[in-house]
């Protein structure tokens, strides 16, 4: 019997850095590992220590398991991902917090979160892929979505979709903290 081949890291690395829209420059600082050596490890001519393995999966917010897993789960088994191992986001100002529920492998065409926006929250984002669309569906208190276009209020049980490759925000302009599970599709996929 072989040996077991060694875990392929570098192409979920970045589908994960991507995923959360984080530079080569911008990962380097939050993880301690410098740019030439997340580059390489990207293009799979280097492998990581432990060591930087922890500090990538720290600064991303994802398990040692998420970034060498090697292959996808067959149909006959269940991949079962735990509340404290969801990886979460937050803005800037901290109003705001997704829950990243879509797996990497689908990051390129779907990505869905659960976003808990509090009064006064504002997720501003500038135009994502050519061709993303975002669908918002609230699950509890009222966000107001803006494009280009119009500003529309969307309220508990309503769902709205909108074109997301040009600039968009939702905002909580409420006095109770919303919640909404939020959908990027990437047409064509």
């Amino acid at each position: 019997m072989g040996q077991p081949s060694t875990p392929e890291i570098g192409g979920t690395l970045k589908a994960i850095r991507r995923q959360r829209k984080l530079t080569l420059d911008q990962l380097a600082k939050a993880s301690g590992v410098s740019k030439s050596m997340l580059s390489q490890i990207e293009r799979g001519r280097a492998n990581p220590t432990v060591a930087t393995l922890w500090n990538l999966t720290r600064a991303l917010g994802v398990e040692i398991n998420d970034l060498i897993a090697t292959a996808a789960p067959s149909a006959a088994e269940i991949t079962h991902i735990k509340a404290h191992q969801t990886p979460e986001i937050r803005s800037a100002d901290g109003r705001c917090r997704l829950r990243i529920l879509s797996s990497i492998d689908t990051a390129s065409r779907v990505e869905w979160y659960e976003i808990h926006v509090q009064p006064g929250g504002v997720l501003a984002s500038d135009g994502h892929g050519p061709g993303t669309g975002e669908h918002l569906t609230v699950l509890d208190g009222c966000l107001e979505v803006e494009t280009a276009r119009q500003t529309l209020c969307v309220k508990a049980g309503e769902t709205v979709r909108y074109g997301a490759d040009v600039a968009h925000s939702i905002y909580n302009k409420s006095e109770k903290t919303a919640v909404a599970l939020l959908v990027d599709l990437v047409e064509g996929h």
